[in-house]
Formats: C-alpha cells, sequence, structure tokens
C-alpha cells in the first residue's frame, strides 16, 4: 500500500521523504483544509515538487475548502499554478469546484478530501461519475464497506495514524457557527478539545482519541485500501519523519507503538471504526492534549524534582504527570533532573510528551539515497568524462568545461576522486554514488575543478530524472451527478413526527420534511402535501437495508440528500440538503448551508437548531437503553442538546445551543428545521416570530 505523509512545510516535507513515504500531500497558501499550517507558495511548491519527484514521491496538493463565489477565479488559478508545477493530483472537496477543474483542467487527476464523507459503494459511485480517481475515505467508514467501495473501481486512501475529529468528516459546522472561522474552510478553532459537563461531570466529552492502525495493515489491504494515510501537516517534523519510517518499517507492534506514541498520543490510541465495539472506545474525556509515552510512575518527589526508578530523561525532554488518566503538572528536565511545575506525588505516571534526543536521533538518521554509477575518466589534455547511471536505467553523460593537463608534482590518485564525488551529497543531490575512475596518465585536476565537475554532472543527473519522471494523468471524463431534481418552491417545514403539526401549520406551508428519529420505523402523516424524507448524512453496513425501505415508502414524494450516497439510492425528486454544505450560487437544487455568509439561489435555511456534529460513537461509552435525549453544557452554561439517530447503528447529532433565524423579507423559498420544537412554536416561527434568543449564523458576521 502507498503511504500518503503529511508536509506541513518544507522541513516536513524532507522529514516524511526520507522516512519512507510514497506520495505527500501539502497545502498552498489558500484554499487548502489546514490554514495554519506553514504551506507552499509556487516557488516553495516547485522546490517541493522537485524534492519529491527525483526519489518518485508523488504530491498532492490540497485544494479541499468550501470556495465562496468571488474566490472561485482564484481557486482555479491556484489549481492552474500547481498543475504547471507538476503536482500529481489534486485534493478536493466543494461540489461546484470540482465541476470547474473538470472542464477547465480535464487531465488533472482529482482525489475526493475525506471532508466529502465517502463512507459506502453508493457515495464511491457518484464519485466516478464526477471523474475522481480516488476516495479519501471517511474514517468512520466499516470494513464491510471498503470491501464494497474496492469493487466500484475507485481507488481508496484511509487514514491510518493521527487526529480522528468526533465529528463524521466533513459535517463539522461547531468553529464556524461559534467563531465564523469554519473547519470545512481550513481553519478549525477545535471547539470540540474545550471541556464539557455530561450527566453531571466535566470532561473533553468531544475530544477523540488518536488514530493508530498499524497493527491493522495487513487486514486493511485485504479489504481493498490502495494507500494508507497519516495525518498530521500542523505537527513536527519529528512526528512526519517517525510515522513514516514505523509504517514503511516491519517494527513489531509494541515497538512500533512505542515510537509512535514518542512523537505524539491524544487519548493512548484507537482503531477508528474498525471494531464492533469502537463506538464506545474513541472518546479520552481525561485529557484533550498529547500524553506521549509512559515512562513509568514516580518513585519519589523531593520538593520539585520527581524520581522514576530505571529511568534517566534525555536533555531538554518534557513531561506531563497524570493521576487517574487526568494531567495534574508538567515537567522538564534541568541539570539532568526531572523538576516538576505541579503537586506531584508518588504514584503518579510520568509520561514523556517531548523526547529531547528524538531531533538529534533524526538528524543523524540515514537519509533516503538514490544508488548511482558514476564512471570518471581522466586523461591528460583532455576534458574529463562523467558517464552516470540509475539502478532503474537512467543514463547520462556530462563532459567537463577545462582540460585536465600533466601533473607536475602531485598527480590526482583514485582516492582522491572517490572522496570528492562521495561528498557534498544533500537533498539537492540525494545520491549514493559507486564511484569508477579510470585516470590514463599523471594527471591534475585543481579540487576546485573536481569539485565543480561533481556538482555539474550531478545536477545533469537530477535533471534528467525530474524529466524522466511522468505525472500519471487521469483525466476521467465528467458524467455530472445522475438523478431527479426537486424543482419545488415555496415554503419547506421540517419536522420529527405529526405530533407537531396542526391544520393553521399546514396551510403554511408548501412541503413537509420528516426528519426522523428511527428510520426504521415512523409514521407518514396523512396530509395533503407532499411529503419529503430527510435523509441521514450516515449510511454505514446494515444502514442501507433500512433507508431503502424509508425511502421507498409510496407515501413519500422526494427526499431531502445530505450524503452523495443518496443519489444512488432513489430515482425520486432529491433536494440536495444543508449536510452537501453548499454556500454558493449553483444549478444543483438545495438548501443553502448554515454556514454560508449570504443568500444564493437555494432554499435559504431559514430558522433551525443547527446540528454541528454528527457524532458516529456513543456519547455513554455503553448501551444504556437510552431516550434518545440529552445535552452536553459548556463552561459557559450554554445547553448544546444531543438527539439520537437510529438506524441499524445509532447516531448523535449535537444540536447548537441556540436556533438560527433569518429575516425572510424578498426572500421566496424557505426551509424551516424544526425538528425539536413543539407546534406552538412551529406556527409562531412560521409567522416571523421568535421570542428566545437566536443566531443569524455567519450572515452579519461572514464566513471565515
Amino acid at each position: 500500500m502507498q503511504i500518503v505523509a503529511p508536509a506541513g512545510n518544507s522541513k516536513s516535507l524532507i522529514a516524511s521523504i526520507h522516512g519512507g513515504a510514497d506520495a505527500v500531500y501539502l497545502g498552498m497558501p489558500h484554499f487548502g483544509a489546514r490554514a495554519k499550517a506553514e504551506n507552499f507558495d509556487c516557488l516553495a511548491l516547485k522546490q517541493a515538487v522537485e524534492n519529491a519527484h527525483v526519489f518518485g514521491v508523488k504530491v498532492f496538493v490540497t485544494l479541499n475548502t468550501l470556495i465562496k463565489d468571488k474566490e472561485l477565479g482564484d481557486a482555479l488559478n491556484a489549481a492552474r499554478d500547481a498543475y504547471g508545477l507538476g503536482v500529481d493530483a489534486a485534493i478536493v472537496q466543494d461540489l461546484r469546484f470540482i465541476k470547474l477543474l473538470k472542464k477547465e483542467l480535464p487531465d488533472l487527476t482529482l482525489h475526493a478530501s475525506t471532508q466529502m464523507g465517502i463512507h459506502n459503494a453508493d457515495g464511491a459511485k457518484q464519485l466516478l461519475d464526477l471523474g475522481i480517481k480516488r476516495a479519501v475515505l471517511a474514517r468512520e467508514t466499516l470494513p464491510s464497506d471498503i470491501v464494497e467501495i474496492k469493487q466500484t473501481g475507485i481507488e481508496i486512501e484511509f487514514f491510518v495514524q493521527g487526529a480522528l475529529c468526533v465529528c463524521f468528516s466533513g459535517n463539522c459546522y461547531f468553529s464556524s457557527l461559534a467563531s465564523s472561522y469554519s473547519g470545512n474552510r481550513g481553519k478549525c478553532m477545535q471547539i470540540c478539545r474545550k471541556p464539557y459537563y455530561f450527566n453531571g461531570e466535566r470532561g473533553y466529552f468531544l475530544s477523540a482519541k488518536d488514530i493508530c492502525l498499524y497493527d491493522r495493515l495487513k487486514e486493511l489491504e485485504e479489504l481493498g485500501v490502495d494507500a494508507i494515510k497519516i495525518e498530521g501537516r500542523m505537527r513536527s517534523e519529528e512526528y512526519a519523519y517517525t510515522a513514516c519510517s514505523v509504517y514503511s518499517s516491519d517494527y513489531d507492534v509494541p515497538a512500533a507503538v512505542e515510537a509512535l506514541k514518542s512523537v505524539f498520543n491524544r487519548g493512548d490510541y484507537c482503531s477508528a471504526y474498525l471494531d464492533k465495539e469502537s463506538p464506545f472506545r474513541v472518546i479520552y474525556p481525561q485529557s484533550q492534549g498529547n500524553i506521549g509515552l509512559s515512562v513509568g510512575k514516580i518513585s519519589s518527589v523531593v520538593g520539585k524534582t520527581l524520581w522514576v526508578k530505571d529511568f534517566t530523561p534525555h536533555k531538554n525532554d518534557g513531561f506531563k504527570v497524570m493521576r487517574n488518566k487526568k494531567e495534574v503538572g508538567g515537567a522538564t528536565v534541568r541539570d539532568g533532573k526531572i523538576i516538576s511545575d505541579g503537586k506531584c506525588r508518588a504514584g503518579d505516571e510520568l509520561r514523556r510528551t517531548f523526547d529531547g534526543a528524538l531531533s538529534k536521533q533524526i538528524s543523524h538518521a540515514q537519509p533516503r539515497r538514490i544508488d548511482v554509477t558514476v564512471n570518471v575518466q581522466l586523461k591528460e589534455n583532455a576534458k574529463p568524462i562523467v558517464t552516470l547511471a540509475t539502478a532503474n536505467g537512467i543514463a547520462e553523460q556530462y563532459i567537463g568545461k577545462t582540460d585536465a593537463y600533466k601533473a607536475n608534482n602531485h598527480p590526482i590518485t583514485r582516492d582522491d576522486v572517490v572522496n570528492t564525488f562521495a561528498k557534498g551529497l544533500s537533498d539537492e543531490y540525494p545520491f549514493n554514488p559507486c564511484v569508477i575512475v579510470n585516470i590514463d596518465g599523471d594527471v591534475f585536476m585543481p579540487l576546485s575543478e573536481l569539485n565543480l565537475l561533481r556538482r555539474e554532472s550531478y545536477s545533469v543527473l537530477r535533471e534528467s530524472i525530474l524529466r524522466h519522471y511522468s505525472v500519471v494523468k487521469h483525466g476521467l471524463s465528467y458524467n455530472g451527478l445522475r438523478y431527479k431534481k426537486f424543482d419545488g418552491k415555496g415554503t419547506l417545514l421540517m419536522v420529527e413526527n405529526e405530533r407537531q403539526l396542526s391544520s393553521e401549520i399546514i396551510s403554511k406551508i408548501d412541503y413537509l420534511v420528516l426528519n426522523p428519529s428511527d428510520y426504521s420505523k415512523f409514521a407518514v402523516p396523512q396530509i395533503d402535501k407532499p411529503i419529503l424524507l430527510n435523509m441521514p448524512i450516515t449510511m454505514r453496513g446494515e444502514d442501507r437495508d433500512i433507508l431503502v425501505n424509508a425511502v421507498n415508502r409510496p407515501e413519500i414524494y422526494g427526499v431531502v440528500s445530505n450524503n452523495l450516497y443518496t443519489l444512488g439510492l432513489t430515482e425520486k425528486p432529491i433536494l440536495f440538503g444543508v449536510g452537501h454544505n453548499l454556500i454558493g450560487q449553483t444549478d444543483l437544487p438545495h438548501v443553502t448551508s448554515f454556514e454560508a455568509d449570504c443568500l444564493d439561489n437555494g432554499f435559504a435555511y431559514v430558522f433551525g437548531y443547527a446540528p454541528v456534529m454528527t457524532l458516529c460513537h456513543c456519547p455513554y461509552g455503553k448501551c444504556i437503553n437510552c431516550s434518545g435525549h440529552d445535552e452536553l453544557k459548556d463552561e459557559n452554561g450554554r445547553v448544546f442538546k444531543l438527539r439520537r439517530v437510529k438506524e441499524a447503528h445509532c447516531y448523535w447529532q449535537l444540536l447548537n445551543c441556540v436556533p438560527h433565524f433569518l429575516p425572510v423579507d424578498n426572500v421566496q423559498n424557505r426551509f424551516y428545521d424544526c425538528t425539536v420544537i413543539g407546534k406552538k412554536q412551529i406556527a409562531e416561527v412560521l409567522n416571523g416570530r421568535f421570542d428566545s434568543n437566536f443566531t443569524r449564523g455567519n450572515i452579519n458576521k461572514g464566513l471565515k
């Protein structure tokens, strides 16, 4: 399987390459999902592509944010620049941008970002219609679905290491609605890593553990995964190098996990959703940050000095001190001793979160090199000839610019030439030379000219290797999304069940949208208005049978789609819902995202407690026959309702603490999400009144 590694900056790029990456993914200054990474301007990107391609390492550029109308031109220019510099693929999310790229740059290979939330074969088929070659699957994808996705013919990339977002991939709006800094535009404020109160306890109940799937690589390969991906463009070069070297190695599992924990470890790792028990194991409520590698229990404390039996710290080490899995302090090394800054005691666990020796070890690690045979011919009164050949058949000959001449005293020796051609190697000239020297007579060359001969001949070979590198163009045809369009106008009202309706309410709407809490059993109201079914964002494994039965019920006129998989389930009219996160003008019939900062030609999301997250894990950590309703409270006292959505699997929506409520003057097409309010409030909302606190989303403050 191909190893796809992070490159948040030039140092991490080189670290990933030397660690053993087969491909790297990186961002440009804009339109990438890690806006806070150092990223690469055009000059740096050119150098990055060359540094990667000389080793045969592919470069995937991230253009995977949501893009506003006024930004589409700049985004297209960025893609043109990247394509012109020879990137191997662009990672994308925005449906409108994908269509534009397929029109303007049809030969640019496209990969679907994990932000597109592809997690089943039905969604993968839609990608193929869009002309997309590879799907970076949602981290929530189940093993049985990976097998079926592979059967569609699309390439599969799957995250095996690094951060696990608690929200279903691509559908987190928490940061955006709280601050206007959108995770879907690369500017997540990581509100999920803050403490919350749940069932009377304070903890990090939205903070997921990191993924580590080193012990599952064989299984993933058998399932059909083509490429394994390491998350971490915001992490250190030590992390990039170590993660790549581990995943490209044959370490035993304990050694691999120990090496990985030494560079970053949130929550002692989880296995994503590959196991039946995974939904109960992804959260680590005791700590939200890196807890590193345990080095043992504190044996004694004198003042602020800590000792751990049989452990000697490295210079510049950093530590966290944990008690009952909770952080109680930190520690650093001073004069060879471990000095704490908290109230630590014997029996507490000491965990190294920064290894002061690791950077030094990595800097002295064997760099990646290209085996080259170098044949140097020196002859009196003749220009030197250097013939170079790589193991894979690339060969060049370089003729020096000045003649060698007869030596008066000290002729040049074979060792002189070998030593010269073996030195000065770098990322610019990344060769492992086997030097063959043929000297005819007593020949002399100044050392400066011999060094120049090395540099120029190596430069010729490097350029030849880059010329021979071929960017494989997968210009798959764009067929567009095939579905029956919903062409309705007017007012759509979404409710959970019939108890929320009255004759007055029904008289004020044009369409009813059902948003059931259980898709295996729900009643369809007997009313004289067309009824649409709101489809969930997720459809995993056995969920499919339940949703197919639901959508094909004869009382259902059409559907509101929130993920591409829906398009393959029905021939009924389809309206693209907020789950598709459309924020600009489009020919897709849609509800405008509640992230948007302006109204477009879709249905305006006028009212609703927006589902800021969709959770695939159980918030209780075990099945307790729950009511399907609960809440989280933040440290400012704001209450966020939890609503369970049941298919074959249980999912949870985290609803915003206040509803959207937009002015509707001059708005023709309106979408009211009244799923969690009663009929009295619904009637008031439809009449343009809401007396409690509300938000206008990003309409006034802008989407950043």
